[in-house]
């Protein structure tokens, strides 16, 4: 039986029910409607995790880093710049860093959280609709997202995705590119896949150029999926004559496709990324990209998760009150890999 159970029963959402349950003060709940998400709690026979609880008030001195998406995450580098930062913060804090990869929809963050005695969690990748979140929300259990999530009542450090790639595509067509295609880092289930693949579209239709379906690619985090896309991308007609990949690994697939195929980068396709991973300056030729602040963003997230966490302890705000939202700024990395284009394609 859990909060979701209680809150269908009583016809209210499941914050209301946790306000109810917990007894949370300042909340403007009727009496009516506070006696009856007892009453639903008491014929469901709904018992409050009180191990959650215990978590969120017991301090282990340590803290959680969640990566929502399990494969390929030992070889994204972005991932690794994020642990640097966050490296960073927490020796200069004196805590403990516990890394978790974790599958969508099969892995319960608190649980996870009570397993390791972690204090907080920081979450990459995480989307507005993972239940896991709700759950984490509506505990008040300490948490930081590095996805902007404006939907969602918890701290966040992140970058504006989509300004950011319309800005990298808008920097193509001011190349005198018309003929754009896109490469996806993830599923658009995730909310930076998806407000990325939004600022490319957003740059095309700022320019008057049609997007076309078959010039756009699905990736999944990985190099091989960037080269599969492409290679789907190169069997279109006509070409098109730059490439924005949603990410710099997705990128690195997409420029090996690209060679097996005959095609020389930048002078017959031009091709771009997003993250500026290390690898990135030292291809042949190096990637233009735009650079995000990876370590930055991993050492503000750990201490606003920090500052939360003592928040807590002294009594001095209310988990779902005074929430943080930091951006970012982040900005193109120039390099070799794009050129001027001729305004048509192949």
């Amino acid at each position: 039986m859990s909060a979701a159970d209680v809150a269908a029963e009583a016809g209210v959402s499941r914050t209301t029910v946790s306000f109810v349950i917990n007894n949370t003060p300042g909340k403007n709940i009727s009496e009516a409607t506070r006696q009856r998400v007892l009453s639903a709690a008491e014929r469901l026979g709904y018992i409050p995790d009180q191990e959650a609880r215990r978590i969120a008030m017991a301090r282990h001195h340590s803290i959680g880093l969640f990566i929502c998406h399990s494969q390929y995450v030992y070889s994204d580098a972005f991932i690794s710049r994020v642990v640097e930062g966050m490296a960073q913060a927490v020796n200069r804090h004196r805590v403990r860093l516990v890394i978790h990869p974790v599958t969508l929809y099969e892995e319960s963050y608190l649980g996870l959280a009570q397993r390791d005695e972690v204090d907080g969690i920081v979450l990459i990748n995480a989307h507005d609709d993972d239940p896991a979140l709700a759950d984490v929300v509506e505990s008040g259990f300490p948490a930081v997202t590095m996805d902007d999530l404006p939907e969602l009542p918890l701290d966040q450090v992140y970058v504006d995705n989509r300004a950011a790639a319309e800005e990298m595509v808008q920097y193509l067509i001011d190349l005198d590119h018309r003929h754009i295609a896109m490469i996806t880092h993830a599923s658009t289930v995730f909310a930076a896949s998806r407000m990325r693949l939004e600022g490319y579209l957003d740059a095309l239709a700022g320019a008057d150029i049609s997007s076309r379906e078959e010039w756009i690619g699905y990736g999944d985090f990985s190099e091989h999926s960037g080269y599969e896309a492409m290679s789907q991308i190169l069997e279109a007609k006509p070409l098109p004559t730059a490439v924005f990949a949603g990410n710099d690994v997705v990128a690195y697939g997409a420029m090996r496709a690209a060679g097996d195929a005959g095609l020389v980068i930048p002078d017959d396709i031009s091709i771009v990324g997003f993250d500026d991973d290390y690898l990135s300056r030292y291809l042949n030729p190096p990637l233009t990209t735009m650079a995000l602040p990876a370590s930055g963003m991993g050492s503000a997230a750990v201490t606003l998760l920090l500052r939360r966490v003592m928040e807590e302890d002294g009594g001095e705000a209310e988990p779902d009150e005074e929430l943080s939202r930091i951006v970012l700024p982040c900005q193109i990395a120039v390099r070799s890999s794009a050129a001027r284009g001729s305004g048509v394609s192949r």
